[in-house]
């Protein structure tokens, strides 16, 4: 039972599957719900972020852009003022813009102004385009030689705008400082007189700044129209460029385009985020800063919630589903085990099945499916009790009880089975006397056989003997026969190899004999020269004489060369004779080669045909040592198969023996059986 039990858990289980089919659909919907969710959040949570850094860049620069603008507007009102044009008109290049009739008025309208905002007015001043030269409201007048042209704010006399300076280090106080300079227009000709401005402290601006914080960490960055960091939370990046800075170069870009964006950028190593704004028309930027941890700490916040909340949920469903599913299946389980029971055999089990649905349905059914096969256990009682009389060997049966329905089969099997059985053993018994007066027949035949067998192998192993010596014979002979082939066709080799000489030795004799025509031919030609030179000679001998005392050694050179060619034609005769003698002993021994070379040829011949006979000869010697091997194969292959056939008539004789004895033991455990 516990085997069963165990069987059971090991495969799939219906709550296991339901867990898996509607858990996993459900649970699939809630992880989607759960990824959307954590998406909207992660947006909004991203959108605010941005959102904020835009409204706080927006704030800082507008608040900046009012800072400045009402300097600049308070240097254009300045720039108005009837007094400081007046004298500016009155000082023409030469005079002393000092001496100037309003200047005492100037100076004081200068002072005025300076005070209503000591903290953020560090001076205010008037100069004078014509003369170049300087008056503030400190009491400060330029030196001569001062230059207006080299002035950071000259700029609004060129551009006929006001503006604002980039920030440079005032010399006295050392603080940082800008000035808001606007021109000072002629009423009648519009042309430029001069400048007027004020000089502001960038404590007001940097103050500003600082009270910005955004989040945890984040900052306002304060940047001039060029890119020059005037307030940094680090003090020694002030002053600095941006191009100097490790910083991305799409910050770069935005500051150099003057652009507002949004930008997500790295500064040392560290990725942040924040909102490019221009202050107005100021030139000046601000920059927002925000650490990328704190820019996403909400989402990574609310997303680590959310993550638990829906993985909470999870467990939840699938625990619920895991107790609805265990609960529907309980009953199930039960009747699964009353099956297995009744597939075991044991028909004593009830069912305490009270669901109301369909399980309850299946388990009344099953209950009275129990009830009805109690009822066959005496059909199966007697049908066991009559088997167990035929495994006795009581093959006469009687069947008490009435079988009805399908049992009814199983009376009329088991009436065809006593009968059957009847009539078979009836005639085992009788085949097996026959076979036993067969067998004791056959293991005589089979015992006369095998003796027989094996006088016939005796005989058959003389005869292999004898072959195998005559094979060993035959062998010897085609062994000897090819080594005189290999002798013969060997000497055969030598006299061609000899033929080959002669040929070559009476091949170099022709070619001697060719050589001496053509010396001969030559020789003559040496001849017909020495006639030649002989006749000149005499031709240079009658000329000599002819020529008298002034021929004479003339005449002897002629004579010289006669008696040369003289001697030339003897020797040249002589060279011949010799010639014609050896070309004669040239022909003898090409007569004697030729010769040597028939009886050469006929050695040849003589020697193939003998090396052809002895090869033929060794050709029938290894036909008959095969022949020899295959009769002495076809011997021993008659011999192992007489030996063979002893063998099995041996063995049959034996199994003979035995088969009778079996059919004697079939015979008795027949008896055994009570037959009709």
């Amino acid at each position: 039972m516990k085997k069963q039990k165990n069987a059971t858990n090991s495969k799939k289980k219906i709550a296991d599957e339901i867990l898996q089919q509607i858990g996993g659909s459900v649970i699939f919907v809630f992880l989607l719900i759960a990824a959307v969710a954590v998406c909207m959040v992660g947006w909004l949570s991203i959108s605010s972020k941005q959102t904020e850094l835009i409204q706080e860049s927006n704030a800082a620069s507008n608040q900046l852009t009012g800072f400045l603008e009402q300097y600049t507007k308070n240097a254009e009102q300045l720039a108005a003022n009837p007094e400081i044009k007046s004298a500016m008109l009155e000082t023409t290049a030469g005079k002393n813009f000092y001496q100037a009739e309003t200047m005492d008025t100037i100076i004081e309208n200068l002072i005025g102004i300076s005070e209503t905002d000591t903290e953020n007015v560090m001076a205010v001043w008037a100069s004078d385009l014509d003369t170049s030269s300087l008056v503030q409201s400190d009491g400060f007048v330029s030196e001569e030689g001062w230059d207006i042209t080299g002035r950071g704010w000259y700029g609004c006399i060129e551009t006929k705008a006001p503006i604002l300076t980039e920030p440079y280090v005032d010399s006295s106080t050392g603080k940082m400082i800008l000035s808001a300079a606007a021109p000072v227009f002629d009423d009648a000709t519009g042309e430029v007189l001069g400048a007027v401005g004020m000089d502001i402290a960038l404590d007001h601006m940097t103050a500003i700044m600082e009270e910005y914080k955004i989040g945890r960490s984040g900052y306002m960055l304060l940047m001039s129209e060029n890119g020059i960091f005037l307030y940094h939370p680090q003090s020694d990046m002030i002053q600095k460029n941006i191009t100097d800075v490790d910083i991305s170069q799409n910050v770069i870009q935005a500051v150099e385009s003057k652009s507002d964006k949004f930008l997500k950028y790295k500064t040392e190593g560290t990725t942040k985020y924040g909102s490019l704004q221009q202050a107005g028309n100021t030139g000046y930027l601000v920059l927002s800063c925000l650490p990328f941890s704190e820019y996403y700490a909400t989402l990574a916040g609310m997303a680590l919630a959310l993550i638990l909340i829906f993985a909470a949920g999870t467990v939840l469903i699938a625990v619920s589903i895991r107790k609805s599913s265990a609960k529907l299946t309980k009953p199930i389980l039960e009747l699964n085990y009353t099956a297995q029971q009744l597939a075991a055999g044991d028909l004593d089990v009830t069912l305490q099945i009270t669901s109301e649905d369909e399980i309850g349905e299946l388990g009344g059914s099953i209950q009275k499916t129990v009830s009805r096969l109690k009822e066959y256990i005496v059909y199966i009682d007697e049908t066991a009790e009559v088997l167990a009389q035929i495994a006795e060997g009581k093959l006469s049966i009687d069947l008490k009880h009435d079988y009805v329905g399908e049992f009814q089969k199983i009376k009329t099997a088991l009436l065809n089975i006593s009968g059957s059985m009847n009539k078979l053993m009836l005639g085992i018994n009788e085949s097996s006397q026959h076979v036993s007066v067969g067998a004791s027949e056959l293991a005589s035949a089979s015992q006369v056989l095998a003796e027989g067998a094996e006088e016939q192998a005796a005989s058959i192993e003389e005869l292999t003997a004898t072959t195998i010596t005559v094979a060993e014979q035959v062998e010897n002979s085609r062994k000897e026969a090819e080594a005189s082939a290999k002798a013969t066709k060997q000497a055969a080799a030598v006299i061609e190899q000899n033929q080959e000489k002669m040929k070559q030795m009476m091949k170099a004799m022709d070619n001697i004999h060719e050589t001496s025509q053509q010396v001969v031919g030559i020789i003559q030609t040496i001849e017909e020269i020495a006639s030649q030179t002989n006749l000149l000679s005499l031709n240079a001998s009658i000329e000599a004489a002819r020529a008298g005392d002034a021929g004479k050694g003339f005449a002897v050179v002629a004579d010289e060369i006669g008696k040369l060619a003289l001697e030339s034609s003897e020797a040249a005769n002589t060279t011949k004779e010799l010639i014609s003698i050896s070309m004669g002993e040239i022909q003898k021994g090409n007569d004697i080669a030729a010769s040597a070379m028939e009886s050469l040829k006929e050695s040849v011949n003589a020697i193939s045909h003998v090396n052809g006979l002895i090869q033929e000869t060794a050709e029938n010697a290894a036909v008959q040592a095969e022949n020899m091997n295959q009769l002495r194969a076809g011997i021993e292959e008659m011999a192992h198969g007489i030996q063979d056939n002893s063998a099995a008539s041996q063995e049959t004789s034996a199994t003979s023996q035995e088969l009778a004895s079996q059919a004697e033991v079939l015979n008795q455990m027949v008896q055994k059986f009570e037959l009709c």
